[in-house]
């Protein structure tokens, strides 16, 4: 068997060797700077905490004399907290606040923007524009007026009535989030399911409520950083040392005269301590949350 090979087809010319592009220098000086000003930043972020825990870790006297790492690390300051000053009964105090209100809020916040959103009723644009007006009121604004009103009922100085200020305080912020991720939502999913004979609780428990993680992931971190940080109200609602939350018994450790701050920063730590844990463990959820409804399908 012989093989003819056609004298006019030539084979195919080797590529071209690419040759390296020069850099240009302006942008190579703009990434320098948008990175130099990056670690700036996250610095002047990272500071304050890495101060709080070594100072924590330090003998008192040697709290603002001493080197910024201390040459002698003891965690007395954290079981002197823990156990003398009993922070653990307000860290726990600070759970169940943050916990109840999570859910209320959480609740009360998919239900209404899943109606805002996918239901028509009568006056709906401007019962949500009611609603959310509380959004533009600041909250220091709203001291004396809830303070009375809790007065009245009979809840001033418990737990419960400060777990229903939070709610009523980030239900307006929650509604306006998660009626933005319902309308993201495609309404083919809901026509289907209409289709097939589900009904509007079918639908919403089902087919939208999933969809809708990432957003009420994003509520959940909202809300949970901003009471377990909150201070004024928990301070001036509830008098009572042992029914405070962590913010407020951290804060009556600062002085007149003078400040365990070994003491005070290991209390601060622990406060900070499951935030940052919370923020690490369901950052995936958060980020997917914020760009969620960047674009709507």
């Amino acid at each position: 068997m012989t093989t003819t090979v056609d004298a006019g087809v030539r084979p195919p010319a080797p590529p071209p060797v690419a040759r390296g592009r020069r850099r240009d220098p302006g942008a190579v000086l703009r990434r320098v700077l948008w990175h130099a000003a990056m670690v700036v930043i996250s610095a002047g972020a990272i500071g304050p905490l890495v101060w709080m825990v070594l100072t924590s870790l330090r003998p008192q006297n040697t709290a603002f004399s001493g080197p910024l790492i201390p040459e002698k690390i003891q965690f007395s300051a954290y079981v002197f907290a823990w156990n003398e000053l009993e922070i653990w009964r307000n860290f726990l105090n600070s759970v169940l606040i943050t916990g109840a209100t999570l859910v209320f809020t959480i609740v009360a916040a998919t239900l209404a923007g899943y109606a805002f959103a996918r239901i028509g009723f009568t006056a709906r644009n401007l019962l949500f524009f009611v609603i959310t007006s509380a959004l533009f009121l600041p909250g220091v604004a709203t001291l004396i007026p809830v303070y009375l009103e809790l007065q009245t009922f009979g809840l001033l100085g418990s737990q419960l009535g400060l777990i229903l200020v939070y709610t009523a305080g980030g239900v307006s912020f929650s509604l306006f989030l998660m009626r933005t991720f319902f309308e993201a939502l495609p309404n083919e999913l809901a026509e289907a399911a209409r289709l097939d004979g589900a009904s509007e609780v079918q639908i919403f428990w089902r087919v939208m409520l999933p969809l809708a993680m990432p957003g009420i992931a994003t509520v959940a971190i909202f809300q949970m950083i901003g009471v377990w940080n909150e201070l004024l109200f928990a301070s001036a609602l509830i008098s009572e040392p042992g029914d405070q939350p962590i913010q407020p018994a951290a804060n009556a450790l600062i002085g007149q005269y003078s400040t365990n701050w070994p003491a005070l920063t290991a209390a601060m730590t622990l406060s900070a301590l499951p935030m940052v844990i919370a923020y690490v463990v369901f950052q995936r959820w958060f980020v997917a949350g914020l760009t969620a409804g960047a674009v709507k399908t």
